[in-house]
């Protein structure tokens, strides 16, 4: 059996790669912006929106998650998204 010590450094280490994911996630913010412009699509684009809440929602059931809290972490994700769209676009007060 495993030490709670060595445990929690596991998680540590995921907790690491999740806020790594997010970065990514976040930083890819700036290619989004310039293909919606480019679209013609606002920043705020709730049909995308949701058809990643429902992409998650079902990834989340196949894993034996909770889907709605999967969908709340996405949804604190998707509005991170947008408001650093809003700040590349300099309509933001974001530093």
């Amino acid at each position: 059996m495993k030490k709670l010590s060595e445990i929690r450094i596991e998680i540590e280490n995921i907790d690491r790669e999740i806020i790594r994911l997010i970065g990514n996630r976040t930083n890819l913010a700036r290619d989004v912006l310039k293909a919606k412009k480019h679209e013609g699509l606002p920043i705020n684009d709730e049909k995308q929106n949701q058809a990643v809440m429902e992409r998650v929602a079902n990834i989340a059931t196949e894993c034996g998650l909770d889907s709605g809290e999967v969908k709340k972490i996405f949804g604190i994700l998707i509005k991170m998204s947008i408001e650093r769209q809003h700040e590349l676009s300099g309509e933001g007060n974001l530093p």
